[in-house]
Formats: C-alpha cells, structure tokens, sequence
C-alpha cells in the first residue's frame, strides 16, 4: 500500500475508534447490558489499558520481557475474570480518573527544579527560541494544564461515588474529550490577549505538537523561567 493510503487508513481508524470506544463503553456501563453483557463491559474497559501496555512493551528496547509481562497480566486478569466481572464498573473508573491523574503528572513533573515545563517545550517545537515573556507564558500553561486534568479526575471520582453510573459515563466518555479540546481553544484565546505581539499558529498547530512532542525524548535541559 502507498504511503498516503496507508495513512488514511491509520486515521479512519483511530477517528472510528475515538467516536466508537465512548459508545460501546456507555452501552456497556450505562445501559440494560450492564448487567445482561458484564463480560463486554469488563473486555471494554480492559482494552484501552492491555492495548497501552502491548504498544508500550513493542516499542520497549526489552520487548521480550514486557511481552512476557503482558502474557503474565493476562493471565493474571483471566484468573480474576469472575470477580471483575462484577465489578467492571470500578475498572471503567480507575482507567479514567487515572489517565487524568497521569496526564497532570506528566505536565507538573516538568514544573520541578530543573526541568523545561512541557508547554515550553511544545512552544519551541512550533517557534523555535522564545522570549522571557513566551517562557512565562508557557509555564503558566503548563500549570493550568495541570489543573485541569487534576480538576477532571476530581470531578470524575464525585461523580462515581456519588451519582449515578449514567451521570459518571456521560461526564467520562462524551464530555472528556470535548473539554480537552475546549481547554485548547480557551489557551488559544488566552494567549491572543496576552501576547499578542506574538507570531499565532492555529490551534491544531498545538495540538499536532504536543502529539509530535509526546514521541520525542525530552532533550536534557535546565531551562526555566
């Protein structure tokens, strides 16, 4: 296959997936098939976890070993099948509240001493050297990143401990991504105000960085502002 069609491909399928996925998770946690269907709830929730630890253990420079660890948690999950079966629901809940307190990990561990704030680091992949005043900026982008993705989990632990499994589903699988997408747009809006002397790049300029700065390594550095 050509490259271009090999690319669509990839993109119609991640696109299916990102429509799907919250919609077969939501039937399964929310509907009559929460308790007719428990094992299509339970593989759901499961599969976003063991397909993050298979493409984590392929690209490992020890695949053999983190494949063996992959066979062990599957084995290990088939032997507790039953019991998660009942409780599939908390699987669906620690899979969300805990992407979102690792996504906040992952930007304010960059706020440490030393450490180049994530958000200064996808601004130079975009522009190149920044200005002290683009330096601050970042950081405190950086930070309210943070924030948010600590405000979602917080918001996502209220809503499983104290409403409904409706509530909590629609919150996690239709409004999560929204929101992020919403928050690139309200730091879009912010930094037209406060910098705007600044050279503006469209917001999936952003986006397609922070993606593009996920795959790269963080180059070793001390640069704070």
């Amino acid at each position: 296959m050509s490259f271009d069609l090999v690319r669509a491909v990839r993109w119609t399928a991640i696109a299916a997936g990102v429509v799907g996925y919250p919609l077969l998770a939501h039937y399964s946690a929310a509907t009559a098939a929460f308790a007719t269907f428990p094992s299509l709830g339970l593989t759901v929730s499961l599969a976003p976890l063991l397909a993050g630890l298979l493409w984590v253990s392929w690209h490992s420079p020890r695949r053999l070993g983190m494949l063996l660890l992959c066979a062990a948690v599957c084995v290990l999950l088939w032997g507790f099948w039953e019991a998660l079966e009942r409780n599939f629901a908390w699987v669906y809940f620690i899979q969300h509240a805990g992407t979102n307190v690792m996504l906040a990990a992952v930007f304010g561990l960059t706020l440490t001493r030393g450490r180049q704030p994530l958000c200064t680091r996808v601004a130079e992949v975009v522009r190149g050297r920044l200005a002290p005043d683009v330096l601050r900026y970042t950081r405190a982008v950086t930070l309210a990143w943070t924030l948010f993705f600590l405000g979602i989990s917080l918001v996502s632990t209220a809503l499983f401990l104290s409403a409904s499994i409706d509530a909590w589903s629609i919150f996690a699988n239709f409004l999560w991504l929204p929101l992020i997408l919403l928050m690139f747009v309200a730091e879009h809006l912010v930094r037209l105000r406060m910098l705007p002397h600044l050279e503006q790049h469209n917001i999936m300029d952003s986006i397609l960085a922070f993606w593009k700065t996920a795959k790269v390594p963080p180059a070793s550095s001390t640069h704070t502002c």
